[in-house]
C-alpha cells in the first residue's frame, strides 16, 4: 500500500517545507540548534526513527521538530504515551475500536487513523505489550491496522516515530521486546545526551527557559552563584526538571535576581557520607526523594526514575511505602 505522501507521481522538487522561519527558530533554540542537520535528514525520510534519551531530555520536542520540518507538517502530530496507560486502554487508543453494530462498544478511531498522513510518536515504546508489538510490526510492514472487534484492516499511512528512555536491546535480550520490531524502529536512531553530560550548556538553557516563563513576571536574571549551582547539579529529570526548577525560582525571586536560595534544598546539599547501605534502602530513599520533588505526582516521578507508572506502583507496594497524595 502506497502512502499519499509517497506517491511517485509527486514532483521531487515540490516544496512541502514549513519555511525558513522554522529552521531559523530551531537554530536559535538551545535544545534543538545543534541537532538541525540530523533533524533535516530525518525529516526528509518517511521511515521510522527511534529516539533514545533519559526522561526529560526532550524526545517529544525532537519528534515534533522532525514532523514540523517534514512534508507532513500540515497534518496531525499525535503522541501516545505507552507507559501511562493500562494494556486494555493502550490497545483501544492505538488500534481503535470497531463499533459498527449495536452490540459493540462505541466506535473509536485509533491513533494512526487520527493522524491520517501525519506523524505518530510512540512515547516509551518499550512498554508496549506483546500483542501490540505484533500489531505495530504489521503496521510498519503493511501500513494497516486492525481495530478491536474487527477482522478488516484499515489504512495507516502516518509516519511512526518512537521514543524510549531504556535500552531496548536489553529488553530484546530478556525476551520482553520483539527483535524484528526493534530492528525496524532502530533503522534510524537519534540519541539525546543527558543534561549532566553538557554542563556548559546549562546556564544558556536556564536563561532560555527564563525568557519563556517571565513574560508575565518581569525580567529575571541568574546570579553567578546560581549558575554555578545549576552547572554542578546532576539533573536526574534533565531538561524537564531544569525548566520546572527555573520557573519555580522565577516565581520566588521577587527582586528579579535568582540566587541559590531560590532553588530546592536538595540542590544545595553536599553529597552524603557515612556507612554503606543496602540497595533496597538506596532505592527506597531515592523513590521517596523523587516523589517529594514531583509533589506526589506519580506519573512525573516515574518519568524522572525512567520506569513506567505501573513499575513505580509495584515498587511502592513491594516496599510498603505509602503513596503520596498527588497534587
Amino acid at each position: 500500500m502506497v502512502s499519499p505522501l509517497d506517491d511517485p507521481k509527486r514532483s521531487s522538487t515540490e516544496n512541502f517545507g514549513p519555511g525558513d522561519w522554522l529552521e531559523d527558530a530551531i537554530v536559535r533554540d538551545p535544545v534543538l540548534g545543534s541537532l538541525l542537520p540530523q533533524l533535516r535528514r530525518l525529516a526528509a525520510s518517511a521511515g521510522p526513527v527511534l529516539i533514545f534519551g533519559e526522561p526529560g531530555t526532550g524526545a517529544e520536542l525532537v519528534a515534533r521538530a522532525i514532523h514540523d520540518l517534514s512534508r507532513r507538517a500540515s497534518h496531525p502530530f499525535v503522541v501516545i504515551d505507552c507507559a501511562s496507560l493500562s494494556e486494555p486502554l493502550i490497545e483501544a487508543e492505538l488500534l481503535g475500536v470497531d463499533g459498527s453494530s449495536e452490540s459493540k462498544p462505541p466506535h473509536k478511531m485509533g491513533t494512526f487513523e487520527q493522524a491520517g498522513v501525519g506523524t505518530v510518536l510512540l512515547s516509551e515504546v518499550g512498554e508496549l505489550p506483546p500483542r501490540l508489538q505484533e500489531a505495530c510490526l504489521q503496521l510498519l510492514e503493511r501500513r494497516e491496522v486492525v481495530r478491536l472487534n474487527s477482522d478488516s484492516p484499515v489504512p495507516a499511512n502516518a509516519r511512526c516515530l518512537a521514543a524510549t528512555s531504556i535500552d531496548l536491546r536489553t529488553r530484546v535480550g530478556a525476551g520482553l521486546f520483539r527483535e524484528d520490531l526493534h530492528a525496524r524502529l532502530a533503522a534510524e536512531m537519534l540519541t539525546l545526551p543527558p543534561l549532566r553530560e553538557r554542563p556548559e550548556d546549562i546556564p544558556d538553557l536556564a536563561r532560555h527557559f527564563l525568557e519563556q516563563c517571565c513574560a508575565h513576571l518581569g525580567p529575571r536574571e541568574l546570579t553567578p552563584e546560581a549558575e554555578e549551582l545549576l552547572r554542578h547539579y546532576r539533573w536526574p529529570g534533565n531538561l524537564r526538571e531544569l525548566r520546572e526548577t527555573v520557573e519555580e525560582a522565577a516565581l520566588q525571586a521577587r527582586n528579579g535576581r535568582i540566587g541559590p536560595e531560590h532553588f530546592p534544598g536538595q540542590m544545595r546539599r553536599t553529597p552524603e557520607s557515612g556507612p554503606l547501605t543496602s540497595l533496597r534502602d538506596v532505592e527506597m530513599r531515592h523513590i521517596e526523594r523523587v516523589l517529594q520533588e514531583a509533589r506526589g505526582n506519580q506519573r512525573r516521578a516515574s518519568r524522572i526514575l525512567g520506569i513506567s507508572r505501573w513499575s513505580l506502583s509495584r515498587r511502592l507496594r513491594k516496599y510498603g511505602m505509602q503513596p503520596h497524595a498527588e497534587e
